[in-house]
């Protein structure tokens, strides 16, 4: 019976998790859509879609978790009578950072998004680690650590390789997709005029 409403408290918070991650992610990609992409490229993706969505849906979830964090480190601050501001200022410092990334994502269309995103995700993931362990003290353990770097590592070879990235922010890397967009535009073409001709050919050979 115990476990059973574990579980089903797990399953709970599961579902909220989902929800309120999942209701400002559509509001982000909403509001993306009305800001057309930097350098828009035929038969590349672009556009805060795919990935890049998901990538924005587990920002969304960090500021969730964060924020959680913080109501209970001042809730227990408030129980033992000794609020201090600096033990949550590092959460604060975090979604602000988190906020502002998601800002450049969905609004603006600058090569200088992808830079501060990259900088970003080390600056609230490894970098804050170390800063909490060597200002604060805090006991952080070898786990938070590697998922922190591997998290970071992930999503800036993401954002540095991407097409998609690539052309909604117009990067350098835009310029060979246009010649590989070129090519396959002239394959394309070729391949429709030996069509037409083949077609053609069995017109004038019923005939």
């Amino acid at each position: 019976m115990i476990s059973n409403l574990l579980t089903f408290d797990v399953l709970m918070a599961v579902a909220i998790l989902a929800v309120l991650t999942a209701c400002p992610t559509y509001f982000i990609y909403a509001w993306a859509k009305g800001k057309p992409s930097a350098r828009p490229i035929p038969y590349f993706p672009h556009g805060v879609h795919g990935w890049l969505l998901v990538f924005v849906a587990t920002i969304v979830l960090s500021i969730i978790l964060t924020a959680i964090d913080a109501i209970n480190s001042v809730n227990l601050m408030n129980q033992s009578g000794a609020v201090s501001w600096a033990i949550i200022s590092p959460s604060i410092v975090i979604i602000g950072l988190y906020m502002y990334c998601l800002w450049m994502i969905a609004r603006k269309r600058e090569v200088w998004v992808v830079k501060q995103t990259i900088v970003i995700l080390w600056v609230v993931g490894p970098i804050s680690l170390f800063l909490l362990g060597l200002i604060f003290g805090a006991d952080i353990d070898n786990n938070s650590v590697i998922r922190s770097c591997l998290y970071a590592a992930l999503w800036t070879l993401y954002f540095l390789f991407s097409k998609r990235v690539a052309c909604t922010y117009g990067t350098k890397a835009v310029d060979s997709y246009i010649k590989v967009a070129i090519e396959m535009a002239e394959a394309q073409k070729a391949q429709k005029k030996r069509e037409e001709k083949t077609h053609k050919n069995l017109k004038v050979n019923k005939s």
